[in-house]
Formats: C-alpha cells, structure tokens, sequence
C-alpha cells in the first residue's frame, strides 16, 4: 500500500477530490477552487523540461481505416471516453476505458452528484463515494438512442471494450467500474476486464513513473504481473487490432507534434486548450492505410501541468509506431469563473462547458463535438 498525501480525509475531501487526476469532479462544488497537493505540485514543477512541441501545426487527414477507429481514456477522460464511444457508436469500433464509469454517470446533477455517485470524493474509509447510476444510465442512453441524439446502442454489440481498475483505487471506487462492465455486457460489448491489479488510481502502462499503489500526480503506474511488468496497452491493441507487431522500445519513426484545437471550436469557454498533442507513424504519414486512437487524459493531466508526460508515459505510441496509428491526444485547461468552473482540467462528464450543458453526454454536446470534429479532420468522415 502506498503513503498517501496528507489530506485524503473527510474533511479535505471536497477540496482535494476534484484535486486529483481522475476525479472528474466538477468546480461548482464547496472547495472547486483548491490546487493539488504539496506532492502533486512537486512533481509536476519537475515537468517543465518535458514541454509539448513548440511547433504549432494544422490536425491533417490521413488514410484511416474506418474499422480501426478507438478511443482510450483515463477517470474524467475515462468518463468522456464512454460518451465518445456510445454517442458515436457508428464511428469509434472499441473503447478502452481507465477508472471511469457508466455513460451519463453524473445525470443532471452536476459536479456535486458526479462526486458524491461517480467518484472524486474519497471517504474516511479510503474509499471513494459511490452510488449506482447503472439503471438510470441504461434508461437515458435507450431513450436517447431512440432519440438518436446519439447512434444505435445496437453498434455496441460485439465491439471490444477494455476496461481497468484498480483493487486499490480512492479515487474512481471498482464497484463504479463493475457497473460499466455490467453495461457494456448488458449492450452485448466483447469486454476484458482488468481489476485484480492492486493498484491506485491512475493509466497503466510500462512507462508510468509510479509503483502500482501508488497514488500522486502524474498518475501513471506501473503494474507487474507473473513477475513481469504488465502492459495494459498491450492487451487492448490486441483486442483491437489482433496480433501486434512488436512495441518499438527505442527511438519512434513516427513524429509527436502539437496542433490547433482552436479551429475545432476549442476555447477556454469550453475549458479547453488551443493546442493538443498528435503521433503519426512515418507509414501513416506517407499515405498507409492506418488507425486511429482518440486518448484522453484525466484531470491534473493537461500539459500546462505535468508537461508531456501522458503523452509520452501512456505507452501508446510506442505500440502505435509499429502497428500503424495515429494517436489524437486533445488537450485541456483549468478555468474559473465567469467561465465554466473547472480548476483542475478535467474532460467534461458532468456539464460544465459554456457553465452548464445539459447534452454534455450526446452528440450535440459542447466538448464532445469538438472532439468529434478532430476524429473527422483525422478519418475524413463527415
């Protein structure tokens, strides 16, 4: 078990709940506005050498097969990554979901619900809150299928679906995550689930900085299993893709370059920053047939905070440069009031874009249609 920062009791827990990368807590709820912990801050000063590319250039089109089309994310892009995936059905063909939760966790509550039944408030018990969401999520994403303000929930059946959580975890409590399992079996999802793992909460990947039970910013972990170092990524490309080319654990081909998420309609309105993060292996680059991987990071994690550690310590490249993925990492930004209250840069699951959007979870929501709309510059799909 690993010593936990001075603060993760009751009283503190509002304050360092949405302090956390994963929590996607909200900031209209009582201590939003609260910075991260003295450790979280020490390692993150660390990260300034780490910076994105400085070089900002124009998201391109490449030649994507339409059936190698994933999203990936971690705890608040855990969350997002599930409203990705189930709102665009039709586009995305697998998920691979880190400490999140079912689709529409929060419901109309806003932060202090998504805290208080999803995760982000950690309890006197080291637990973290939780309350079953899962009938009310199946009910909205049916009607809202029928609605089709989000594709047919009937994509769903026999897609590949990653999910991992930690026995460990204070942040995103496992029973959150064994209500999404239950989900996606329920909508005829191929799911492996990953939660025996004692591990705190954060991505997994062999890259992570931090031992498995550990918990503390950047949040990336590393986990062994058989006496081997895990590697989650691993396990889902396989899914994905089937048999891997091998992991390239040397210099990449490929190139990591920083693009303009203005022109997608990112803002600081939508808690969002004007650039993001892209890896294009040379093969894609010149004119291969190639996937896709949306990546979404957690809170804590945007790039004005830890530098360009989730990009580089997720592990995704390293598999992408081989097996021939493009990977979208779009990024975010802390804000406040008057803007939408969102000190920690966490994706939007609970409606905080523009202050309040009720359809965060659909199509037309505000953030999720600026992520869809990298995912169609990138595919060429309308």
């Amino acid at each position: 078990m690993m010593t936990k920062p001075s603060g993760l009791r009751l009283a503190a827990a509002m304050m360092l709940a949405i302090g956390l990368a994963g929590c996607g807590g909200g900031g209209d709820s009582p201590g939003a506005g609260a910075v991260a912990s003295k450790q979280e801050m020490t390692v993150a000063s660390t990260a300034k050498a780490a910076s994105a590319p400085s070089t900002v250039g124009k998201l391109q089109r490449y030649q994507i097969d339409p059936a190698k089309v994933f999203v990936a994310g971690i705890s608040s892009g855990g969350f997002a990554a599930v409203q990705m995936h189930v709102a665009h059905s039709s586009t995305f063909k697998g998920a691979a979901v880190y400490a999140g939760g079912v689709y529409w966790c929060a419901g109309v509550g806003g932060a202090l619900s998504a805290l208080a039944n999803c995760g982000g408030l950690t309890l006197s018990t080291n637990q973290a809150s939780y309350n079953s969401m899962l009938m009310e999520s199946e009910a909205y994403l049916d009607t809202q299928s029928s609605l089709r303000t989000i594709d047919p929930v009937a994509n769903l059946r026999g897609q590949p679906v990653y999910l991992w959580s930690g026995t460990q975890d204070e942040v995103v409590n496992p029973l959150e995550m064994a209500d999404l399992n239950s989900e996606y079996q329920h909508y005829g999802a191929r799911v492996h689930f990953d939660n025996a793992f004692p591990a705190e909460h954060g991505w997994e990947s062999p890259d992570g900085e931090l031992a498995c039970g550990t918990l503390g910013s950047p949040y990336m972990v590393r986990c062994s299993a058989n006496g081997a170092v895990y590697d989650s990524v691993k396990t889902w490309l396989t899914m994905f893709l089937g048999p891997l080319k091998p992991r390239n654990n040397g210099k990449l081909s490929g190139t990591l370059a920083s693009f303009d998420q203005t022109e997608f309609g990112a803002s600081p309105n939508l808690s969002m920053s004007s650039t993001g993060s892209v890896f294009v292996p040379r093969s894609c680059a010149q004119g291969d047939k190639c996937g896709l991987v949306l990546a979404l990071h957690g809170c804590l994690q945007e790039a004005s905070l830890i530098g360009n550690r989730w990009v580089t310590e997720a592990g995704i490249n390293e598999w992408a440069d081989t097996n021939k993925l493009v990977v979208v990492y779009p990024d975010t930004i802390a804000s406040s009031a008057p803007g939408p209250t969102n000190p920690n840069a966490c994706f939007d699951w609970w409606g905080y874009s523009n202050q309040y959007d009720p359809n965060y979870a659909l199509k037309s929501g505000l953030q999720m249609s600026v992520l869809y709309a990298m995912v169609q510059r990138v595919t060429g799909r309308p």
